[in-house]
């Protein structure tokens, strides 16, 4: 048994495309699990235009559960453009986001809420146990792994993995970065920016749940669209000035400290 944490409060974003059929089942069991941790949680999810029963499913859940927020976009736009809206939204003192599938286990939640109570841990970034365990093709496998060694020749990161399951405080999500990024490339935006600005990046490993029997919704185009964004968001980054913009947004909004740690005043 745990008895839920009172000082610690999560939001956790979430987005669906035409996922009626699990969706129930999937934000129950999450909402069940979230309260077993911490006493005050809430899920933004946002219904990225579907056109099946996602959106009544969704609405009476919410009606059922305010602390199951949505919102509902008109137009698909993809998993970055849904953070982005969802970060509007948010209100919890530490933001996360899963997808639907569920690839992050909120069990583990017992292994990630010691770090959200350290002080010194500004970010709290989980790889997978194994990068590529569970990929459902070689497709699949390829566009992982591409993905992952792109970045880091790009950006020199150490970290080990950009896309699994990250956590930060709501000051600095919501606040402390403009976020650029319009595709799948805003986790890994979220992660540079912060080590950028010498924030305490922690890593951990965690399992990945994978699902192989589900089909995946990725398409040639987003896959496009990702790159794209990735090497447009580099250039700028590299010769535009990104890092200096970053710097001077988080000195303006944060005041360059870390307002979301009682030390940092």
């Amino acid at each position: 048994m745990h008895t839920p944490d009172p000082n610690i409060s999560l939001s956790l974003i979430t987005f669906a495309y035409n996922e009626e059929e699990g969706l129930e089942r999937q934000l129950r069991q999450w909402a069940g699990e979230l309260s077993r941790f911490v006493a005050d949680w809430e899920i933004v999810l946002v219904n990225d235009a579907s056109t099946d029963g996602t959106r009544a499913v969704a609405d009476r859940l919410s009606n059922e559960d305010p602390r199951i927020r949505v919102i509902h976009r008109e137009q698909n736009g993809g998993v970055g453009r849904a953070i982005g809206l969802a970060r509007q939204h948010v209100a919890k003192d530490w933001v996360f986001w899963n997808d639907i599938d569920g690839h992050f286990d909120l069990k583990d939640l017992e292994k990630v809420l010691p770090f959200l109570r350290d002080p010194d841990v500004d970010i709290l970034v989980c790889f997978k146990h194994d990068n590529m365990g569970g990929k459902s093709s070689s497709f699949q496998w390829f566009k992982s792994r591409a993905n992952y060694y792109l970045l880091r020749l790009l950006f020199l990161s150490g970290i080990r993995d950009f896309q699994f399951v990250q956590f930060y405080p709501r000051q600095y999500f919501c606040q402390g970065i403009e976020l650029e990024a319009y595709s799948s490339f805003v986790p890994p935006e979220c992660v540079l920016k912060a080590q950028t600005l010498n924030l305490n990046v922690r890593q951990i490993q965690l399992r990945y749940v994978s699902h192989p029997a589900r089909v995946s919704k990725t398409t040639l185009r987003t896959i496009l669209m990702s790159v794209f964004n990735i090497f447009t968001f580099w250039w700028h980054w590299r010769f535009g000035g990104g890092r200096k913009r970053t710097l001077a947004h988080f000195q303006k909004h944060c005041g360059g400290g870390r307002p979301w740690r009682k030390s940092s005043s």
